[in-house]
């Protein structure tokens, strides 16, 4: 899907990374400006807190822009339908409200959740090392699970078109019924292949400055060195860039791939 949908998935990409440079020119100059303007004030204090309140304001916005470029992407990839830049686009941009609705409700049952286990971890810690390990254990193989039944939950979000985001985790938890063992297994396979790749770039790199160190004659080659690091910058970028569209096709396939039962069928026999 990465290969069939380069150019518009590339669009997409380009698009709000544009999006997310100007917010940062904007926040810094307000800030900029606002403190600028504390200094000529004789209670600097309320401009410096007004500052802060724009700081938070635009994180908010830059993270669901980030959101949004998820969203957007991943409705591009998904082999569900034919779809364009622009349609692509506006969807994800259609979705800000109900991706905030999301993370509001996910942070609340963060919060529920480590209160939660705050209190059934210092139970367990009444049996001794035993216990906490024991505790540690059941915390992660939780995780894992609930992660793999909300994997599904930015294709719901930006394939289905559902925008209620109860309804969303609610269908992405319906989805992945039965299949939380082979879920886990894909993720885990896209995994180390992401991190391999990133080693890979590293460690070429790595090399390369090796080698020209084991010359001797550093200054003869700090001009060599400057360049592979030019060169290692821009393919970690290109790197980054390539694995953020295939990270929102795999998740487009996997949830093309458990939206009917004869897809699951196909994609693990």
């Amino acid at each position: 899907m990465t290969r069939q949908r380069i150019g518009s998935l590339l669009g997409i990409y380009a698009i709000y990374f544009v999006l997310q440079l100007v917010l940062m020119f904007v926040m810094f100059g307000a800030v900029g400006s606002s403190f600028m303007m504390a200094g000529a004030m004789e209670s600097p204090m309320a401009m410096g807190a007004g500052a802060m309140l724009m700081m938070i304001v635009a994180y908010i916005a830059y993270f669901l822009i980030y959101m949004a470029q998820g969203a957007s992407l991943v409705h591009n990839a998904s082999p569900v339908h034919d779809t364009t830049l622009g349609d692509s686009l506006m969807e994800g941009l259609r979705k800000i409200p109900t991706l905030f609705g999301l993370a509001l409700l996910l942070m609340a049952a963060y919060i529920a959740a480590v209160l939660l286990l705050a209190i059934v971890g210092a139970i367990f810690s009444l049996a001794g090392d035993a216990g906490s390990v024991l505790f540690l254990v059941a915390v992660f193989l939780g995780m894992i699970y609930v992660a793999c039944r909300l994997s599904l939950i930015m294709p719901v979000i930006a394939v289905d078109g559902v925008r209620n985001p109860i309804t969303a985790v609610t269908r992405s938890w319906t989805l992945t019924s039965g299949h939380v063992g082979k879920i886990f297994v894909v993720i885990l396979l896209f995994s180390l292949i992401v991190v391999g790749a990133i080693l890979a770039m590293f460690a070429l790199m790595g090399g390369s400055m090796m080698g020209f160190a084991a010359g001797g004659n550093i200054d003869a080659a700090a001009p060599a060195m400057g360049a592979t690091m030019i060169v290692f910058f821009l393919g970690f970028l290109v790197l980054m860039v390539l694995l953020a569209l295939l990270s929102a096709a795999f998740m487009a396939v996997l949830h093309a791939s458990l939206a009917g039962p004869e897809a699951v069928a196909e994609t693990f026999a």
